[in-house]
């Protein structure tokens, strides 16, 4: 099953939620970790502190969204265009094997997105493999990325993260990958239809109110999100981003939540380094901010229509839920970056 995971995610996030809404600054609520361009020597047991959670800055927000990509995908990207805004993508392997959503990814990255990986065990447990298995479906999944946009992702979010796998997280750490967490839910997964969705932003309102009226100050925020079409992820972003447009924060990378200039691995198994790309976080292409964009409540929801959907969070009948109209502007968008990858996909 591909996205079971929420409600477990917003249960080990609400101490940290209360923490930015009243019993401390969000931006404290966790350190985020030094960026080095060298191995990470810290491989001690894995706590909470080992998880991103919010940024370095106050008044940044850095929006990140797992478990795609899907259809949702290239709705969000024409919305960041249209915002001139960049965010983080979880890219998880699996759905690589697909023509149209490897070109997707790849597109996400030219528009200078940072691609992170999300990984999901075998079976979702460590019994059974050994620490050399684990190590190497890591590294194959993130081969997989590496063979689309040229660089090893360094940022991961874990499928249904939490603690309940110790094993899996100190293999995860001692590669010197950088866990991600977070410290605001966007709850797309509960506000996900056409009328609805608009209550994301709302979630994003309430925080920043909450937190200017009890401490007079902006905090820093890791957001969670999912780039699957059961969400209403890709139709509330247009007011979220006119939201955080109007309280003042700015958008960016998790590198640029981190001030790490080497957001990518050097190797997908060893743990020897980092390197950076023309548009890491100090590079000249680096971009963050964003501006309003225009915002319509009627306009088309990914997962809306009586298409049925399976339980790995895709329609059954895959990119037909979209209308013809938006498919073909997809897929144009697409054949801009990857031809042969967009022609099969007409096909």
């Amino acid at each position: 099953m591909r996205f079971v995971g929420p409600t477990l995610l917003s249960a080990i996030a609400m101490p940290m939620i209360v923490a930015a809404q009243g019993a401390a600054p969000a931006a404290t609520a966790a350190p985020a970790p030094v960026a080095t361009a060298g191995p990470n020597t810290n491989t001690g047991p894995v706590t909470w502190a080992d998880f991103l959670t919010s940024c370095q800055t106050p008044g940044q927000v850095a929006l990140t969204y797992s478990e795609g990509p899907s259809e949702a995908t290239m709705e969000m990207l024409e919305t960041l265009k249209e915002a001139q805004a960049k965010v983080t993508f979880f890219t998880n392997a699996t759905w690589l094997q697909y023509m149209q959503y490897a070109g997707v990814t790849r597109h996400a990255y030219l528009d200078g997105h940072l691609i992170g990986m999300t990984y999901r065990l075998p079976s979702d447990t460590s019994a059974g493999h050994t620490d050399n298995d684990i190590k190497q479906d890591i590294a194959r999944a993130s081969r997989t990325i590496q063979d689309l946009i040229g660089v090893y992702p360094r940022y991961m979010k874990i499928h249904e993260s939490n603690l309940k796998d110790p094993r899996l997280l100190n293999l995860v750490k001692s590669m010197g990958y950088t866990l991600v967490g977070f410290n605001m839910d966007e709850y797309d997964y509960k506000y996900n239809t056409a009328t609805t969705s608009a209550q994301i932003a709302e979630v994003f309102n309430a925080m920043f109110t909450k937190q200017m009226d009890a401490y007079g100050r902006k905090a820093s925020y890791v957001v969670a999100g999912y780039d699957v079409p059961t969400t209403g992820a890709a139709s509330g972003l247009p007011k979220v981003i006119n939201t955080i447009q109007t309280h003042g924060y700015d958008m960016v990378r998790l590198d640029g939540c981190t001030n790490d200039k080497t957001p990518y691995k050097k190797d997908p198994i060893l743990n020897n380094g980092y390197v950076g790309d023309a548009k890491s976080f100090g590079a000249l292409e680096y971009k963050h901010g964003q501006k309003s964009v225009n915002y319509n409540p009627s306009g088309n929801q990914q997962n809306k229509g009586a298409l049925p959907v399976g339980s790995d969070g895709k329609t059954t009948q895959d990119t037909t839920a979209r209308s013809a109209s938006s498919r073909l502007a997809a897929v144009a968008s697409v054949m801009a970056v990857t031809p042969a990858l967009a022609i099969a996909y007409l096909l």
